[in-house]
């Protein structure tokens, strides 16, 4: 199984865009736009809200994900992004089902895969703390 990195931008009170290798780390700017060039292949965009409304996180790549069942993308902590509980609906983006799980490091419960979800369900709606794209 190849896990790739995974670059994380978060529209909270603006824009700022978080580097993250799996386990995350991030390193935030102060920008609220940058040019991240290769870097720049939406995956999947989380809301805070249902029916895809409230602020929004959003998970970017060097490239979409492949056809195989296997895990391409990760981020195994929502919380230094500030997004753990948070997650109530998701579209996805090039080719990429998501997978949340209730805690960190893919543990607990979990919801998915799917390309869009407008609603994570009761189980799991503000309960998401990692996820998986395939």
């Amino acid at each position: 199984m190849r896990i790739r990195s995974v670059l994380a931008a978060a529209a909270l009170t603006g824009a700022a865009v978080l580097g993250a290798v799996a386990p995350a780390q991030a390193a935030p700017t102060n920008d609220t736009t940058q040019d991240v060039g290769a870097l720049a292949v939406v995956h999947v965009v989380h809301y805070q809200h249902s029916n895809y409304g409230g602020a929004s996180f959003t998970l970017n790549g060097d490239y979409g994900c492949d056809t195989n069942p296997d895990v391409d993308w990760q981020l195994s902590s929502y919380s230094p992004y500030g997004w753990n509980d948070t997650v109530s609906s998701f579209l996805g983006y090039s080719d990429c089902e998501t997978r949340l799980w209730e805690h960190d490091n893919f543990g607990g419960a979990s919801y998915g895969a799917y390309t869009n979800s407008s609603y994570v369900g009761d189980a799991m709606n503000d309960k998401a703390s990692s996820s998986q794209n395939s």
